[in-house]
């Protein structure tokens, strides 16, 4: 629906625009009257610094949840900003008693891994003195088969009862070389399971010295803060509680919400009028105009009530 005589030079031109006969009379309306008239008829209200477009990225729908989140801004800022900065002396003070305990439990700890270091230590050069004796203890390999073959022979003897006494001494010392090899070995494994049994034992050391590590403290917990709806984390600040809230009543995720508000406030501000035609239909061009309309008396309701409108 096109209007030729609108022109936003008077309040005459729009009265002439809403009622034709009307114009002709120049009848003269007060400005609220006439921006409440326009708005009825979804038409932009007449303005020098109006923005006129056929289409914009915004449904009328999208615009009011917006507003939606935006009345809800306004609405709960306050209290919980109030709360937040109340908050912020207990947290300070809850901190600083965590930041003492901390401090404590540190030192208990790295006096407790010095010690486990130390055992640890201890524990590794006995690993490396039973390692030392293996080898030196170990026959040569050549000789060691050699050892083993004649022993595996002499054995054969004493089964079938032709062995000597050469044959048994010859067992006698094969068993003599493995039991040396056994032993370092054994001590080498024991050395080994006693280091690690050192680094396994180190945190029930510690917790039942040092007891459970202090948790540091939250300003969200302080402030009372809602846990955080499903895929957000529980807000860490007084804006961040408000935005959660906000988007929450425009039933929008954080990110969509954030992102069709700043346009929204855009258009609003730049004072955008769609016309309606081929790019939007006259009734969504009317719906929107109507939109964009709340959206500025949000604006203006949030600067009267110094009420912060942004996503931070």
């Amino acid at each position: 629906m096109r209007f030729p005589c609108l022109r936003p030079a008077a309040v005459t031109v729009l009265v002439c625009a809403l009622f034709p006969s009307a114009g002709r009379a120049q009848i003269k309306l007060p400005k609220s009257a006439v921006n409440k008239a326009a708005q009825a008829a979804g038409v932009p209200a007449p303005s020098s610094n109006a923005r006129y477009v056929k289409k914009i990225d915004l449904t009328s729908a999208q615009i009011g949840q917006v507003n939606k989140g935006l009345a809800t801004n306004i609405r709960i800022a306050p209290e919980i900003i109030k709360r937040w900065e109340k908050a912020q002396n207990a947290y300070d003070k809850a901190y600083a008693d965590y930041e003492k305990k901390k401090e404590q439990y540190d030192k208990c700890v790295e006096s407790e891994n010095s010690k486990a270091r130390a055992r640890s230590e201890a524990a590794r050069k006995k690993t490396d003195a039973a390692g030392e004796q293996v080898k030196q203890g170990m026959p040569d390999e050549n000789a060691m088969v050699a050892q083993a073959e004649a022993a595996q022979a002499a054995a054969e003897r004493v089964k079938n009862g032709t062995a000597t006494a050469a044959d048994r001494q010859t067992l006698a010392d094969f068993q003599k070389t493995m039991a040396g090899v056994q032993g370092n070995t054994g001590a080498m494994m024991a050395a080994a399971q006693e280091q690690a049994a050192i680094a396994q034992a180190a945190p029930d050391s510690i917790k039942k010295k040092c007891g459970a590590e202090p948790t540091a403290p939250t300003l969200g917990a302080a402030a009372g803060a809602p846990a955080g709806k499903a895929g957000a984390g529980a807000p860490t600040s007084a804006a961040e509680e408000i935005n959660q809230a906000s988007a929450e009543a425009a039933g929008m995720s954080d990110k969509e919400y954030r992102l069709a508000m700043e346009k929204a406030m855009g258009f609003a501000r730049s004072n955008t009028q769609v016309q309606g035609g081929a790019d939007t239909p006259e009734d969504e061009a009317k719906a929107i105009n109507q939109a964009l309309v709340q959206t500025r008396e949000l604006l203006d309701q949030a600067q009267k009530e110094n009420v912060e409108l942004r996503w931070m």
